[in-house]
């Protein structure tokens, strides 16, 4: 019985917590049991969690992930679920230190018919039956012929209908099954998670519980889940202060907490056959939910340079219209029109606050287009990973230069249930087009349309005469070999905008210049990649219309975890590592006529190639230069060269890639 001595001992770590509201869209009501999905995947420094929350009787659920490894990571959580039809609803959140407490509220359809097609799969011990890590995973799916892929959770796939797999360690594996048959238009994605081998000499300890409504939310019941079926059970619920009453030796106990807050509550449990004990731990909250959100909305109708907007608040509670019209100007109001003075494109802010004691705030943005409507155009398009749609990511759109009103044009577009893109108003120019996938699924990477992965080589579509629909075939990432090591780093983001840095992919490749995954950058600017082996690696941060350098990082077993700083510098993005010779480039004057400058800070010498190429691809010119440690000043002859656009690249044996455009007048 030596195992109870340590039930109660655990280390409390920083914590994400999520919690939030599902209400039925058509009458507003509480949705009670409804499952609710928090998802975290590998793309987050190795870090992964699967879970399913259900709501209670007044629509809340809550959960909360802990990180026992320390400090809380940076990353993505994705909280879903589906609706009647079945689409998935989701939310995708950026959470990092300082920034792990969210809500987020669903109001959606109810009365799910059952799907045109359903995937589904068991697993079971595979051939040869000794070997504990090979798994047979049968297809149970209905509805459709295929195709199939799998995603096995340790960074495999196969296409097969019932694969076997042979996994290299034991663990919990998230497996995934992905299956369609885009003639007929059915697809459907089902995921398990999978326990493969024994770490835990056979024992799993798991529980669930409810908070009694009738006792101001403080009387909590748990629910055993453990197997196999134990003998012995010990709860420590967490609130020492409790006057010793915070262990309990039931199977099922019910707990009150004498006063609201998170609790740490940890069961250990014992069985007898085989011999093995385990233990679980979850926060719990106790006491009343917090009030619903105060999400905000608008729309608008424009007449020529005239615009009426209209406010919308979630449950349409009294609230405040404050409006920014992106020109200068502002008003007060639920419906407001406003008069712009020139044709162009505008960043509106809507900001709401309700009228109530908790004065709750929220503001929303839209980019509109005001002006001439017939140089207006609809662009739109699917994203597909393979042969399935990209359930989860965003698609943006950038121009090439600026557009009527002297603005650059961009704007973004979350995929739906099948992939599809939608951009309404786009003005005509010219423009690349990017799909951003939110997780690490099939290990398929960032893509511009036609098969790009850096927007220089990107395809660019000319508006106006769209030829929809543009649709992306994501790339697949090469194998990234494990290991101990990594490499995590932060990019210094002083001059852009906090909205753009999650738009921001680092690209990791590997010695042979093949990308092998990739991160994006959270809202502070970090980024992290785990669970590497030794070798050379290079970084390459990927911003439509911005040049950045490719960092060439080396990590051993003398230096196991690589740190990267980056910076962006108002037109491109400087990278320095510890293996990197680059500390700043400036090239200059731009737009240049005769001559340009460039200005390169080394903290070593090299030996490099600068060589500029025609908008078309063809080399134009190429020198080869030594540079000292330092700063380096040299002068690129532009006079025998037309006038246009111009990529200038500079590259060297040991890693340095700077990319830079140049337009010569």
């Amino acid at each position: 019985m030596m195992w109870f001595a340590a039930a109660g001992m655990s280390v409390q770590a920083d914590s994400l917590r999520i919690q939030g509201y599902v209400t039925d869209s058509a009458t507003g009501n509480a949705l009670a049991n409804y499952a609710v999905h928090i998802d975290i995947d590998s793309a987050t420094g190795g870090f992964v969690y699967h879970r399913e929350v259900h709501t209670n009787a007044n629509g809340f659920y809550a959960d909360t992930v802990a990180f026992n490894n320390g400090g809380a990571p940076s990353g993505v959580v994705e909280v879903s679920l589906l609706d009647c039809f079945p689409h998935l609803k989701f939310h995708y959140l950026n959470f990092g230190p300082g920034n792990l407490t969210f809500t987020v509220s669903f109001s959606i359809c109810t009365g799910t018919p059952p799907p045109v097609c359903h995937a589904d799969f068991y697993p079971e011990a595979g051939p040869p039956p000794p070997n504990p890590l090979n798994i047979h995973f049968v297809n149970t799916s209905v509805g459709v012929n295929g195709p199939w892929s799998w995603s096995f959770g340790d960074g495999t796939a196969s296409t097969l209908f019932d694969p076997v797999h042979l996994f290299a360690v034991p663990g919990l594996y998230h497996v995934t099954l992905m299956m369609g048959d885009s003639s007929s238009g059915c697809f459907d994605i089902n995921s398990h998670d999978i326990q493969v081998g024994d770490s835990t000499g056979g024992c799993h300890a798991q529980f669930t519980w409810s908070c009694d409504s009738n006792s101001m939310m403080r009387t909590v019941h748990f629910f055993d889940q453990s197997t196999p079926a134990p003998v012995l059970w010990l709860w420590d619920f967490g609130d020492s202060a409790a006057g010793g009453n915070n262990i309990s030796t039931l199977q099922n106990p019910t707990h009150i907490f004498t006063a609201d807050g998170i609790y740490h509550v940890c069961l250990t449990m014992a069985s007898n056959s085989p011999q093995c004990s385990a233990t679980e731990c979850h926060d719990i909250t106790v006491g009343n939910p917090p009030p619903p959100p105060c999400n905000s909305w608008f729309t608008h109708m424009n007449n020529w340079l005239h615009v009426n907007f209209e406010g919308h608040m979630t449950g349409n509670v009294p609230a405040t219209y404050t409006w920014a019209f992106g020109d200068g100007t502002a008003d007060t109001g639920k419906l407001v029109q406003h008069d712009y003075a020139a044709p162009g494109n505008y960043e509106v802010h809507l900001t709401t606050v309700t009228l109530d004691t908790n004065q709750c705030t929220f503001t929303s943005m839209q980019h509109i287009q005001v002006g001439d409507s017939n140089n207006l155009h609809q662009v739109y398009g699917q994203v597909f990973a393979g042969n399935f749609p990209v359930l989860h990511g965003l698609a943006m759109i950038f121009s090439d230069d600026t557009v009527a009103g002297g603005m650059p044009f961009f704007a973004m577009s979350p995929l739906d249930s099948m992939g599809v893109y939608y951009f309404p108003y786009v003005p005509s120019g010219q423009f690349v087009i990017w799909a951003l996938p939110f997780d690490s699924l099939g290990g398929y990477l960032p893509t511009f349309y036609q098969h790009s992965l850096y927007w220089e080589q990107a395809t660019k579509i000319t508006l106006g005469n769209p030829q929809n629909p543009y649709n992306i075939n994501l790339v697949q990432a090469g194998h990234t070999p494990s290991g101990p090591g990594g490499i995590s780093g932060k990019m210094n983001t002083t001059g852009l905008k906090s909205a753009t840095v999650d738009q921001i992919a680092m690209l990791l490749s590997d010695d042979q210049g093949n990308v092998i995954g990739f991160r994006r950058l959270n809202a502070s600017g970090s980024f992290d990649f785990g669970s590497m082996g030794y070798g050379t690696y290079f970084l390459k941060p990927e911003l439509a219309n911005c040049p950045s350098d490719q960092v060439k990082v080396v990590i051993s077993a003398a230096n196991p975890v690589a740190t990267v700083t980056m910076t962006y510098n108002g037109s491109s993005i400087l990278g320095v590592s510890e293996a990197s010779a680059v500390e700043s480039f400036v090239a200059y004057p731009i737009p240049a006529k005769d001559a340009l400058n460039l200005d390169i800070k080394l903290l070593s010498s090299a030996n490099v190639t600068a060589e500029l190429y025609s908008f078309a691809g063809q080399k134009v010119q190429s020198r080869s230069l030594s540079l000292n440690r330092g700063t380096n000043v040299v002068t690129l002859d532009l006079s025998l060269l037309n006038s246009g656009l111009y990529t200038l690249r500079i590259t060297s044996p040991d890693g340095i890639k700077i990319l830079q455009k140049v337009v010569k007048e």
